[in-house]
């Protein structure tokens, strides 16, 4: 969806705030209003998208409030997916943003409901409904996400081996994420030095660097070419992030289970899976004369903080 210029009529000025911040990190335009009469002047002769207005207000004009959105020239019939818009919006504002309602009242399936909601941009009047009832604005899954980096992160796995089991792990991770309209058409990656992971025992810190080819094959890299969100709260989801994982010089595609949690202007992913290392060609590592085995199945925890981008 392209940005948008949006009017935000409200008179609630931490709510009105959080409208504007929201709207501006999926980069659309915003002006601001706190009371009718300053929406018209802002209206006077600026092409407006989008009115995301506050219906409690005293003294609203909603039909000059209309004369200044709409020209009064009558123009061609609008088309089909004009009218199919307008009426997907008038049901939403119906339903006071109930999708599952709004399915039902359309005779489509929720799903078939959200795609159109993205086609159409519609997260707009979500957003208006939502916050209208002061409700949380957004699912976790719906809302748009920013671009950002890691700020911090761990990688780590256990271990099993013949003289008992073990935890590797790093703290030196990078990695960025390319932001979207919704948390699906997040796309971005992840990777770790091989060298930092550490077992607690510097043997078997070396003996893991040989069998991992470090010095040929350096990095632990996850590409995420996207991910499916399920049911969750205005700030957290489960999801299946998609991508392709990248150990030992093996490319193998990957559906990995995790959860994407927001709060502010962070992002906190987290990711537990199994990992069987001849999928990677990796040998089992053996020392002190064949008596210490590494077994083939591993255990991998991925938990990482991501800073947002902001847009003032």
């Amino acid at each position: 969806m392209k940005p948008l210029h949006v009017l935000v009529l409200d008179r609630n000025p931490e709510r009105r705030g959080e409208l504007v911040a929201l709207l501006r990190s999926a980069d659309h335009r915003v002006d601001t209003a706190p009371d009718g009469a300053s929406a018209l002047e802002s209206l006077g002769g600026t092409s407006i998208d989008a009115v995301l207005l506050d219906l409690g207000m005293p003294g609203l004009d909603l039909p000059a409030l209309r004369r200044a959105i709409f020209s009064p020239e009558a123009g061609e019939p609008e088309s089909l997916e004009a009218a199919e818009r307008r009426h997907l919006a008038l049901v939403l504002r119906h339903t006071g943003g109930n999708k599952r309602k709004a399915a039902h009242l359309l005779g489509i399936s929720r799903s078939t409901l959200l795609n159109k909601v993205r086609k159409y941009g519609l997260i707009l009047i979500l957003l208006a409904c939502h916050g209208l009832a002061g409700n949380p604005v957004l699912s976790a899954q719906e809302r748009p996400v920013p671009s950002g980096r890691v700020e911090s992160g761990t990688l780590g796995f256990d271990g099993r081996a013949t003289l008992g089991d073990f935890v590797g792990t790093t703290k030196v991770v990078s990695g960025q994420i390319t932001g979207g309209a919704d948390i699906s058409a997040v796309r971005g990656w992840v990777e770790a030095p091989v060298r930092t992971l550490t077992t607690g025992n510097g043997k078997r810190d070396k003996d893991l660097n040989k069998s991992l080819e470090s010095n040929k094959y350096p990095n632990i890299r996850f590409e995420l070419s996207g991910i499916t969100p399920s049911e969750g709260t205005a700030d957290s989801v489960a999801a299946v992030l998609h991508g392709a994982l990248v150990i030992h010089g093996v490319t193998r595609k990957v559906d990995l289970p995790g959860t994407v949690q927001f709060g502010g202007a962070k992002a906190r992913v987290r990711s537990d899976f199994p990992l069987r290392l001849k999928d990677y060609r990796i040998g089992g590592l053996s020392k002190m004369l064949g008596v210490l085995k590494m077994y083939d199945d591993i255990e991998v925890h991925v938990d990482l903080l991501f800073d947002l981008e902001r847009s003032d």
